[in-house]
């Protein structure tokens, strides 16, 4: 059995790494945009994890009166993991609802970062045990925003430079946005995880 204090570690643990196997779907989707609709599904299911472990999470802090780190942090980091979980469900669901046909290189490669800041973000979860940051992570970590960010501003000049359909350019300026955001919420985990270790290094 895993010590009520250190019981955390592991559902983070878990979360990230959740997380991250649906960001890896979501970037095998984009490349077979043919199979949406079980993409969207399996994702989903990851979602609904990840609800299950946020569930435990909050459980946890109402009955543990000794936390291995703060409660206002764990709350806050609880709540970071799942939104970001949330957001690749989203975009997954967009995908099968608006019925894309093609996915565009930009597209791709914006979900390629965010499997890359996912898998990243797991990484970096696991140093919270041991209360030492690898910041070799976090760099990384930044870097892909910053990767993301130039091809979001690409990909969204590239919309309307070309000419596209109106409806198009609304669909895709709607994906590229998800998808940037998506990577920026990772940062912004990073960020909150990197903060937790100092607090208490």
């Amino acid at each position: 059995m895993i010590p009520k204090n250190e019981i955390y570690f592991a559902l983070f643990n878990k979360a990230s790494e959740n997380l991250a196997e649906a960001a890896t779907l979501l970037c095998e989707s984009f490349r077979y945009p043919e199979k949406a609709a079980e993409y969207s599904k399996a994702i989903n299911d990851l979602e609904h994890k990840g609800d299950e472990i946020v569930t435990e999470i909050s459980g946890q802090l109402e009955k543990t009166f000794v936390t291995p780190f703060d409660s206002e942090d764990i709350h806050e980091l609880n709540s970071t993991i799942d939104s970001i979980l949330d957001s690749v469900d989203s975009i997954s669901e967009r995908i099968n609802l608006y019925n894309v046909k093609a996915i565009p290189k930009a597209a791709i490669e914006l979900a390629q970062e965010i499997t890359n800041s996912s898998k990243l973000l797991a990484s970096l979860t696991g140093c919270l045990k041991k209360m030492h940051c690898d910041h070799k992570l976090t760099v990384e970590i930044k870097n892909s925003e910053q990767a993301a960010d130039k091809i979001f501003r690409k990909a969204i000049a590239a919309l309307f430079v070309n000419g596209a359909d109106v409806l198009e350019v609304i669909k895709w300026k709607d994906i590229y946005e998800g998808l940037e955001d998506t990577v920026d919420f990772c940062h912004e985990a990073a960020i909150m995880i990197e903060g937790i270790i100092l607090k208490h290094a």
